[in-house]
């Protein structure tokens, strides 16, 4: 027997490769995960759904499941890179040692991205509706993660559960995934159907922002319960050393943040790159510090995202020049890494009980624990359906738990499968059950009440033209008003009245981050009025009578449509195409300037 296998062939395992072509093997590793993404992100966000499901295929299309060959990485031993399948184009495109450059970017992404989601969920959100924020947030938790321990007794054959791992680490990570809310998503969402703030808003955030820490301590638990093989003296030293180090973030880190570092923070100026580089090697330091503590580095990262100073303004400053880059260049190499070790090829029709037994305790674990406590604080069917559901999205999060599981051998290539479905199926889902369960009439009244709102106050009609001066943005400003003026204010007959208006929308990388900041409708709010002020001040020094008005939007031009309408305005100038149209469909004479 053993002259036998001596004599079978045995793939050449990956070669090492010269320094000059590993550089040349990285970028174009880049270029294909950058290009996939765009398209396949791209088609998706075209039929409605958010970009992060598009990327997610995209990483898995370009990996080996489509490629063919078993990716060799660094996780594998000398002898197991032996066994490499080289039939397929994988290991050519990704060989060993730029996958191995791709997944440590892979964890610098994690690093960074944790940082801002910490950023973002701000302590405010617990404010106002605790009770009901914390009954929703603990029973969208506890249940999901018992559920894992559930399924790890139900399923835990090889292809379930990796040898050398603990049931009570198992189910632990089964339990995270489980559990894991795509928090940016569902603001996302929340803020397109303009439902951030009404009650039900108040507490799917609040819930959600509560979900996503206790979901990172599961999972530190399991990696902690992993690194010490179970043995509760070390878990529990881990874990102790997890909140000593929170509590040094907030209570020593935070105040001297505040003291020396933000003291001269202003708002209205471009955030100093003394702030941004001290802000990023505390995220890069508390990454370090979790890595070391042994909870895994995106929780440390996450807690000082969390314990930063909440001066307003900062937040939305620091994801303005940061979430471009995490969301167009960082979270694809992630998802990219993430797919190149997910081959659907391990899928079998004996795994088909246990993918759908999963998603099942997924979905119940989410959408129905969701909806029942949700009616639980008093919330209405249709509203508890949509908490449930949005709870239920889980978006790259999920694979955030398997990349963390897969750092301590604690997920099989079968079950990342698994979790890489259970991230499609609940994230597609979702805004089309939005759509369901949301009623039209609370979308349309929220947006009237935004609309009537910023009118409520001006002065009654003159008899002469009402006129909207809506400059796109605040460098237009100047040429449209000098417009109005020379149309307008020389004509004979009763004196026409101005509103000067521009409506900001919501930020274009909200799919990840940025969606949802305690000052960030306020400050774009603010902003705009900021240079629309003046403007409507020079109109009022001409003799007409001006008012300035703003509000955030996620339409805005259908929205600057209905509002000169419910203004009763009859013409308007402006200086975006897009804008015009939307006017002159609405009825109003449209004189569109060049600015």
């Amino acid at each position: 027997m053993n002259n036998l296998l001596a004599q079978m062939p045995v793939p050449n395992p990956p070669e090492a490769l010269p320094g000059g072509e590993v550089v040349a093997y990285v970028l174009a590793a880049l270029a294909i995960i950058l290009i996939s993404a765009r398209i396949v992100g791209g088609l998706f966000v075209r039929i409605g759904q958010p970009r992060v499901v598009g990327e997610i295929i995209a990483g898995i299309l370009i990996g080996p499941t489509v490629l063919g060959g078993k990716l060799a990485t660094p996780a594998v031993t000398s002898l197991e890179r032996q066994a490499v399948d080289g039939s397929g184009l994988v290991n050519d495109i990704y060989p060993l040692q730029a996958f191995a450059f791709l997944n440590l970017l892979g964890v610098l992404t994690l690093v960074f991205f944790m940082f801002l989601v910490g950023l973002e969920v701000q302590q405010r959100f617990l404010k106002g509706k605790g009770p009901q924020i914390l009954t929703v947030a603990l029973a969208v938790t506890i249940i999901p993660v018992a559920l894992g321990f559930v399924f790890n007794a139900l399923f835990s054959g090889a292809e379930y559960k990796p040898g050398g791992i603990s049931a009570g680490t198992q189910g632990l990570i089964l339990g995270a995934a489980i559990a894991v809310t795509a928090f940016p998503v569902m603001a996302r969402i929340l803020q397109e159907k303009r439902q951030i703030a009404t009650p039900m808003g108040a507490v799917g955030v609040g819930a959600a922002a509560i979900v996503t820490p206790l979901m990172f301590l599961v999972l530190a638990g399991a990696s902690a319960s992993a690194k010490g093989q179970g043995a509760p003296n070390a878990i529990a030293t881990k874990l102790a050393l997890a909140v000593g180090f929170a509590a040094l973030c907030f209570f020593v880190v935070r105040p001297l943040l505040q003291r020396f570092v933000l003291k001269d923070f202003d708002a209205e100026k471009p955030l100093s790159n003394h702030v941004l580089a001290v802000l990023l090697a505390g995220a890069v330091l508390g990454g370090l510090a979790g890595d070391r503590i042994g909870i895994h580095s995106l929780n440390g990262a996450f807690i000082f995202g969390a314990c930063v100073p909440q001066i307003a303004g900062l937040g939305k400053a620091v994801i303005d020049r940061m979430s471009d880059f995490v969301a167009v260049f960082l979270i694809p190499v992630f998802l990219a890494v993430a797919g190149l070790q997910t081959d659907f090829r391990v899928l079998t029709v004996e795994l088909i009980p246990g993918i759908l037994v999963f998603l099942a305790f997924m979905i119940a674990g989410k959408w129905a624990v969701g909806y029942g406590a949700a009616r639980a604080v008093g919330l209405k069917s249709s509203e508890a359906n949509t908490i449930g559901v949005l709870m239920n999205c889980r978006g790259l999060m999920l694979l955030v738990v398997a990349i963390v599981a897969g750092q301590f051998d604690g997920i099989t290539p079968e079950m990342r499968v698994i979790f890489a479905l259970g991230a499609i199926v609940t994230t597609m889902m979702t805004g089309p059950l939005v759509d369901l369960f949301l009623p039209k009439e609370d979308v349309e009244a929220e947006r009237d009440k935004s609309i009537q709102g910023s009118i409520a106050g001006l002065p009654a009609m003159t008899g002469g033209p009402r006129v909207v001066i809506a400059p796109s943005e605040a460098g237009h400003a100047s040429a449209a008003v000098s417009a109005a003026v020379e149309r307008f204010l020389g004509a004979e007959g009763p004196k026409p009245q101005f509103l000067v208006t521009s409506l900001p929308g919501l930020s274009p990388a909200g799919d990840y981050v940025g969606a949802l900041l305690e000052s960030g409708e306020e400050r774009s709010v603010t902003q705009t009025l900021g240079w629309l002020g003046p403007a409507a001040a020079r109109l009022s020094a001409a003799g007409a009578d001006a008012e300035a008005v703003s509000f955030q939007t996620p339409e805005p031009d259908a929205d600057l449509a209905k509002l000169a309408t419910d203004w009763a305005a009859t013409d308007a100038v402006v200086t975006d195409v897009d804008q015009a149209g939307a006017l002159e469909e609405a009825g109003l004479t449209v004189h569109r300037v060049s600015a």
